[in-house]
């Protein structure tokens, strides 16, 4: 499991996906590369100041390391909807749980 960095593989994964709407987050798939689980994160301004922003990535990236089982193989961009920045852990996890496992 590897975090996309590259703005090569974000144009990939924006360009051959499957996508899934959540309430919280927008979930983009690509299962052409079936070799390597992939994620990366995505949280524009809208969300909120930097400071919200980086709650909202620090939050996915903790609920994806306690659950990489969850990940499925491919690439996988999850961009936050403005709703993320005043969620809940609760509210981020059932909606990360619910939304991941309709890819596996």
């Amino acid at each position: 499991m590897h975090l996309i960095k590259s703005s090569r593989e974000y144009h990939e994964v924006y360009q051959f996906h499957q996508k899934r709407h959540g309430a919280l987050f927008v979930f983009l798939w690509n299962g052409r590369d079936t070799t390597c689980k992939a994620y990366g994160i995505v949280v524009s301004r809208k969300v909120g100041c930097a400071v919200i922003r980086n709650k909202v990535k620090r939050r996915v990236r903790a609920y994806l390391r306690e659950n990489p089982e969850i990940l499925p193989q491919g690439k996988l961009v999850i961009i936050a909807r403005k709703e993320s920045g005043k969620s809940t852990w609760a509210k981020i996890t059932a909606d990360l749980q619910e939304n991941l496992q309709a890819f596996n």
